[in-house]
């Protein structure tokens, strides 16, 4: 698996699950953060089609070791 480095401290970043706040409807994103300083790189992927086939992939994923999400 590939990593994406923080342009600041060249920490490998973390990814996680991010909701909106605003929508009424609350929209799924996945965020890139450095896990030394938040304010380093705080990035968020949005586009729902990639999301969905994300959290689909992982959801199968764990299906198959036999957990949850």
């Amino acid at each position: 698996m590939k990593t994406i480095a923080c342009p600041i401290c060249k920490t490998p970043l973390q990814v996680r699950l991010a909701h909106s706040r605003k929508a009424k409807r609350k929209k799924v994103f996945i965020m890139l953060v450095c896990p030394v300083d938040g304010r380093h790189a705080r990035l968020f992927i949005n586009d729902q089609t990639y999301v969905r086939q994300v959290l689909d992939q992982l959801e199968a994923s764990q299906k198959e070791l036999g957990g949850e999400l």
